[in-house]
């Protein structure tokens, strides 16, 4: 009875101290680019190169939902589709420094037919997140198109990889970045995400398409903790 006892409470500070095997990180797929990218709202087929889907589980206060992340690079440029669940707004945020503080957000919906995408910051864990527009810095969205289909809102973007703004973060080719991301099935940007949201890393690729995502020195201190 003890030993059985004794294994009851191993399994249970497993559990508790977070050493028990965390899920698997979403698959990355890879292709060559072969298309011209255009922001259209339309992914087609050969027009980037990385495409992961993240998933996050019905929970309190959240009907579950997913965002397929697209993208391509090359020595100057960023360029984005996110496809999320929703038919109200999707967010993507880089690199914060805890929870969503200090993250480089964007956040976009499709209202009648027409796309906004705004480029904010996030001064709080929780935020606010505001246009950098309006902290002083500026709008660095160069290109930007979006659609909607079957319950889900399709964004495409463009933004340069560096940036002089100081509430953008600036990437190298080749870098692994921290990503955060969000769902809402209200149009309305000023409410509360209530679809889903998650985490994840977004992979650049190095001239001629090789990635660096395994060196740790492209990993960010919160991520060589985690």
């Amino acid at each position: 009875m003890r030993a059985i006892n004794a294994v009851l409470l191993l399994a249970l500070l497993l559990t508790f101290s977070g050493c028990v095997e965390r899920p698997e990180a979403p698959a990355v797929s890879e292709q060559q680019a072969t298309e011209e990218w255009k922001a259209d709202g339309i992914v087609n087929e050969g027009e980037y190169t990385r495409s992961m889907l993240l998933q996050a589980p019905t929970r309190q206060g959240y009907s579950g939902g997913d965002m397929q992340i697209s993208w391509r690079n090359d020595e100057e440029d960023l360029y984005l589709a996110l496809n999320g669940s929703t038919l109200g707004w999707l967010a993507l945020g880089f690199e914060p420094l805890e929870w969503m503080k200090d993250s480089d957000i964007i956040l976009a919906s499709v209202d009648k037919g027409t796309a906004v995408v705004l480029d904010e910051y996030c001064t709080g864990n929780y935020g606010p997140h505001i246009e950098d527009t309006m902290l002083g810095g500026t709008d660095d969205i160069q290109e930007f198109s979006g659609s909607e289909s079957a319950g889900r809102t399709t964004i495409e973007l463009k933004r340069s990889l560096q940036s002089s703004d100081r509430f953008d973060k600036s990437f190298s080719p080749g870098q692994a970045v921290s990503i955060i991301w969000a769902l809402s099935d209200n149009p309305d940007i000023s409410q509360k995400h209530d679809v889903a949201y998650g985490e994840g890393i977004l992979s650049l690729t190095r001239a001629g398409g090789v990635a660096s995502a395994s060196l740790p020195g492209s990993l960010t201190p919160i991520e060589k903790d985690g």
